[in-house]
């Protein structure tokens, strides 16, 4: 019965962290155009969030060793260069399709993983893997003319997959709060540098800028980071990446309500194929994302 609790909550969880993580293009774009840059967009974000996580963790996880602290930090330096390259596709490509770029990441974690040895790689991962690649040959095809932004959002998908199937070992068995302040921690160390190597930690002085920057730092990086952690340890990453799925759909919607993208035919065919990839690579796992009370059949 405690594993079956345990097995619910991890899914409302990924649920909740999907939807945080969906609106993080969308309050990008709104700073952007309040005239913020990246560099310092992404550093006050992590300051602000290690900070929050800080405050939240008083007193908790003082107990993991010197070693732990150093491979969460270590963890953290490979989501923060996921972020960075995130922004930087959206400086020029649409919300939308960025959030589809990215979502090739559940594939990579199967190809990762069956590279690694951690999950034996088969015909229907490599399957799942070549209707991504077409997927996002059809996706990115529309956005071509803006040179790097889409090799940043691909960029931003393997190192996200690397992210995902080493935090479900390395941050084994560390409370999510820890976990989370340690990589918020890494993070705001790296984007501070990279902002002062870059123009600084400027921020124009209006409301808008300071709304978009609290709203990334609370909403698409405590909540959504803490959330994911906690769920993943819960479901494991196969699991933990079909849910994610709501993502795409959280964040196409609120392009075209907020900003006013639409998708292309071509698009849509890309959007088809890369959640139809996720979709079939993980058929196993969408089995047992079952009614609670219910026996999986397999």
């Amino acid at each position: 019965m405690v594993a079956e609790g345990e097995d619910r909550q991890g899914l409302i969880l990924i649920v909740i962290s999907t939807l945080a993580y969906g609106t993080l293009p969308i309050i990008g774009k709104a700073a952007y155009a309040a005239g913020v840059r990246p560099e310092p967009l992404l550093a006050w974000r992590f300051v602000i969030a290690a900070a929050l996580f800080a405050l939240l963790s008083r007193g908790k996880g003082s107990g993991i060793t010197l070693r732990q602290r150093l491979l969460l930090w270590g963890l953290g330096v490979v989501f923060v260069f996921n972020a960075l390259a995130y922004f930087r596709a959206l400086e020029t490509v649409p919300a939308a399709t960025v959030a589809l770029l990215i979502y090739t990441y559940p594939v990579i974690v199967t190809l990762l993983s069956g590279f690694a040895g951690l999950d034996p790689l088969t015909p229907r991962g490599l399957g799942a893997a070549g209707l991504a690649v077409a997927g996002c040959a059809l996706t990115a095809s529309g956005e071509i003319a803006a040179g790097v932004g889409v090799l940043y959002a691909l960029a931003s998908a393997c190192i996200y997959a690397t992210y995902v199937v080493l935090s479900s070992h390395l941050a084994a068995g560390v409370p999510s709060l820890t976990a989370a302040l340690h990589l918020a921690q890494a993070s705001a160390v790296v984007c501070i540098g990279w902002a002062l190597g870059h123009g600084g930690l400027d921020v124009p002085p209006t409301f808008p800028a300071w709304a978009a920057i609290v709203a990334l730092a609370v909403i698409s990086t405590v909540v959504a980071l803490r959330a994911f952690l906690a769920g993943l340890a819960r479901v494991g990453p196969a699991r933990a990446s079909v849910l994610s799925s709501l993502e795409v759909v959280v964040t196409m919607a609120l392009a075209v309500l907020v900003l006013g993208e639409r998708l292309g035919p071509r698009q849509w065919a890309g959007a088809s194929l890369i959640l139809g990839a996720v979709a079939f690579q993980n058929l196993a796992s969408l089995r047992r994302l079952r009614i609670p009370g219910r026996k999986a059949s397999g």
